[in-house]
């Protein structure tokens, strides 16, 4: 069983309302060099090779699995080991789906593991030296202020 001291939220840095996937960002991550080893995939997700996240929640609200929550993910450097880390699929603005599903998942995280920190991977020294700036809001301040989506981060979908 892992340390975990984080929960780290992230986006996938793509125009909002736009649909992605777990296989999506699994590519991306094959692109820029990240692999799980052949024991992880043969445990959990086999078909996903490189995906660095241990949660994906689409526009639709929906969670999807990427990582076992006992695998290292590749997230954020310097901070992997202790860590589970979740994607919201867009770039600042989330559906009122996203927030409800992101509030689930980080309950039910914070249940798991007590005693761990809410933040964005933009609150990271290896993150702020590579200028990310994901999730583009605060995310210990969102968790701290009881979950309540920041009004300006809200997306509204037709």
């Amino acid at each position: 069983m892992r340390n975990i001291q984080n929960i780290i939220i992230h986006e996938s840095d793509t125009p909002n309302g736009r649909p992605q996937t777990v296989e999506d960002i699994d590519q991306w991550h094959q692109d820029r060099g990240f692999h799980r080893t052949p024991a992880a995939r043969d445990a959990f997700n086999p078909s996903l090779k490189a995906i660095g996240y241990h949660f994906v929640i689409y526009i639709d609200g929906s969670l999807h699995t990427g990582r076992a929550e006992d695998e290292i993910p590749a997230a954020v450097e310097g901070h992997n080991a202790t860590s589970i880390n979740i994607c919201l699929i867009g770039k600042g603005k989330y559906t009122p789906a996203q927030w409800q599903s992101l509030q689930m998942v980080v309950s039910m995280l914070v249940q798991k593991y007590p005693g761990s920190a809410v933040k964005g991977h933009c609150q990271f020294n290896t993150a702020i030296a590579q200028g990310k700036t994901c999730p583009d809001f605060a995310a210990d301040t969102w968790f701290a202020g009881g979950m309540t989506p920041p009004p300006d981060h809200i997306l509204a979908m037709a």
